[in-house]
């Protein structure tokens, strides 16, 4: 059983309704909407007065506008004194030009009818006529400014308040520009300034005359069509009610509900065809044979009385809507919604009846639907429970990412790695706000070339993050979107002690790299890397066609300086003497290495014999100025260097010993000579290097040495290259 409807629902709207009338029946007026009723042509009255003179004196108001030029004309050729600013041979034409574009004016409001630009163009054109012809006139004070008054209250009284208004307002913009041109031109004249005051004055009395002239006559006017219409509605009220009951009969038939109306006995006398449908009787049937009562299901019918009576007896009011259900001739049982429209002035009572079965069948179903969405929901619910829970605990610092790369959720792991709370960081912190800025650049930048390319985007990426302490911290970002969402799960695998390890090592590896090719001691190349690198330059010098140079240097007396002076100065000697070497070279590209004990050797590319004499020269000077003392020196008092120097262009028969094997045989020659100097090999001499070097087609530089003079002019002239 359902329960009776809300006792407080508003009372029904009447049988008639006036709106829908219109919407039906179009070509009818209703009583109600009065506004929308015309009012037949009247005559007017043949008074004189301005709305008359608007509606019927155009061709009198063309006179009046062509008075002004001709008055113009008139009177610059009358006086005696001629215009100001502009001859009269200009005028003239001008005011005839303006009597021409009033003529065009009048023809254009004749055809078109009354269009307000025409009427608005004619009106300016006045006002600049006045104010031009002001302008002009010479005499003080000028007789020329009546035609600005004239013009301005001419039209308010043509046109009504709002153009003289319009006028008004144009005659306060050009009046002061058009008194103070000519107080420039003429002079300050106190006569002047009394009847520009006295014109002034004219315009405000006629602008608050014309004002209340105007409002008196819209007021009339509206009385007089407020009565015209009222009348008109009378005599139409008698037609309206006619037809108000072929109307009401019409919507009451056509009608989408279903209709009764009953007597008080509940006595049904009035049924449309819906009704007829729903019941399935027929009018006779009906019609004052059956109580609307009789339809209604029993169990409903005594629930309603019951209500009734403790409504009553409660001194409640009666609801006007009841749901129920409705048995029809073949005893089929509808629920339905009857309302009862009560007039308080009608002896009948309306009922409208609502069928809501196919409603109540689908609320059934709704809420069928509806516990089942609450099961699902039940285990929607506990599955992100459990998801919440593993998302938690998964081990790896992870979040979930929005489409616009907003984080809207972050586990425990990520708060310890990001050093932020998770309040600041759901809703409120995007992705890219934990990447380091070139880190997302570069980022940005492959995905726009992956994307030119067509390839798909990786789910992988290392990059550098930043913490809340902005410190910056190695990670491996690795992201997941599931197919048909809308957000990715995004985790990240700290590496910083993985790269710091790294590091370490790369930075171990350099230093067993430099250990293995840098002597320990003098911090030059070794043996090892003097091979590699002279095997190198061999190669390439040999494919170039360029001359390779060598110097072979021994220390002079060095195991005697070591029994003197003990190993460690020797070691110190070695380091100074490495020292002063390297910087006796200069080019980046020449290579000074330890080649055994007190044994270095010098590897110089793109060098001919000359420019290697020179470098080795250098050098030998170097370490006397070093000025090492050596007491068991048989050469000097002081550490000397005894070098020897080679230079050859590699061919295909040949090897890099033979370089190695003519250098070592200079250094034995300089010592046999007496130590302290820079010997030159005999493998092959300057002319057979040039005369090699000119049959090679290569035409690189070469480092050439300047011509044979004294070796402290070379020298001096090394330096300073």
């Amino acid at each position: 059983m359902q329960p009776p409807p809300n006792i407080n629902d508003p009372p029904q709207s009447p049988i008639v309704d006036f709106n829908s009338i219109l919407i039906d029946y179009p070509d009818h007026d209703t009583v109600v909407d009065l506004s929308s009723i015309e009012l037949p042509d009247t005559k007017k009255s043949s008074g004189f007065n301005l709305h008359a003179i608007r509606a019927n004196a155009k061709d009198l108001q063309l006179l009046a506008r062509l008075c002004l030029p001709l008055a113009t004309i008139f009177y610059f050729t009358t006086i005696a004194a001629p215009p100001i600013l502009i001859p009269l041979s200009i005028i003239i034409p001008t005011c005839l030009l303006f009597l021409l574009y009033h003529l065009y004016l009048y023809r254009q409001f004749n055809d078109a009818g009354s269009l307000k630009k025409f009427m608005i163009s004619a009106n300016q054109l006045d006002i600049i006529t006045a104010h031009l012809a002001w302008l002009l006139d010479p005499a003080m004070p000028a007789p020329m400014m009546l035609l600005v008054i004239i013009a301005a209250i001419g039209n308010g009284m043509q046109h009504g308040f709002s153009t003289f208004r319009s006028q008004m307002q144009s005659t306060v913009m050009m009046a002061p520009l058009v008194f103070l041109i000519r107080m420039k031109l003429l002079g300050f004249h106190s006569l002047s300034m009394a009847f520009l005051f006295l014109c002034a004055f004219l315009l405000a009395y006629a602008y608050f005359l014309i004002r209340r002239i105007d409002g008196i006559q819209t007021e009339a006017e509206t009385r007089s069509t407020d009565l015209e219409l009222n009348n008109f509605k009378l005599k139409q009220l008698g037609v309206a009610l006619q037809k108000s009951e072929a109307r009401y009969r019409n919507i009451f038939d056509n009608s989408s509900a279903a209709m009764v109306l009953i007597e008080d006995n509940m006595m049904i006398s009035l049924v449309n065809s819906k009704f007829l449908e729903l019941s399935k009787y027929s009018k006779s049937e009906l019609y004052n044979k059956k109580r609307l009562s009789e339809l209604i299901y029993k169990d409903d019918l005594q629930r309603i009385r019951r209500f009734h009576a403790k409504r009553r007896k409660m001194g409640g009011t009666t609801p006007t809507e009841y749901e129920c259900k409705m048995v029809d001739r073949s005893n089929n049982i509808k629920h339905v919604i009857i309302r009862f429209n009560i007039t308080q002035w009608h002896e009948r009572i309306m009922a409208t009846i609502e069928d809501i079965t196919s409603r109540k069948q689908a609320k059934s179903a709704l809420l069928r639907s509806i516990k089942k969405l609450r099961q699902t929901a039940a285990r929607l619910t506990q599955s992100q429970k459990q998801y919440r829970s593993l998302f938690e605990n998964t081990g790896t610092a992870t979040i979930l990412v929005e489409k616009n790369l907003r984080i809207s959720m972050a586990n425990s792991k990520f708060v310890e790695l990001s050093g932020f709370s998770k309040n600041e960081i759901t809703g409120n912190k995007r992705l890219t706000e934990f990447i380091e800025r070139k880190n997302l650049y570069r980022i940005r930048r492959f995905h726009t070339k992956q994307k030119e390319k067509g390839l798909p985007l990786p789910t992988e990426y290392e990059c550098l993050m930043i913490d809340k302490n902005k410190k910056l911290k190695h990670v491996v970002m690795k992201i997941y979107t599931p197919e048909g969402q809308q957000s990715s799960i995004v985790s990240f695998f700290d590496i910083t002690k993985r790269k710091q390890a790294e590091a370490a090592l790369q930075e171990a590896h350099e230093r067993l790299r430099l250990v293995s090719v840098i002597d320990e001691l003098t911090q030059v190349a070794n043996r090892r890397q003097f091979n590699e690198k002279l095997n190198n330059e061999w190669s390439r010098h040999k494919r170039e066609c360029l001359p390779l140079s060598l110097i072979m240097c021994d220390v002079d007396c060095f195991k005697l300086y070591n029994d003197t002076y003990g190993h460690q100065n020797g070691d110190r000697c070695l380091k100074s003497i490495a020292d002063a070497l390297k910087k006796a070279v200069k080019r980046s590209v020449d290579v000074v290495a330890r080649y055994g004990g007190e044994e270095f050797a010098i590897i110089m590319p793109n060098t001919d014999l000359h420019g290697a004499l020179i470098v080795a020269e250098s050098a030998r000077l170097a370490i006397e100025e070093l000025k090492i003392p050596n007491k068991a020196s048989t050469v000097s008092s002081s550490i000397t260097l005894s070098l020897g120097v080679s230079s050859l262009i590699p061919t295909a028969n040949m090897s890099h010993d033979a370089l190695i094997k003519d250098a070592d045989n200079a250094l034995y020659e300089a010592k046999n000579q007496g130590r302290n100097q820079a010997v030159a090999g005999k493998c092959r001499k300057d002319d057979e290097n040039k005369s090699l070097k000119d049959t090679c087609r290569n035409k690189d530089t070469v480092r050439t040495s300047p011509p044979k003079i004294s070796p402290l002019h070379d020298l001096h002239n090394y330096r300073q290259h």
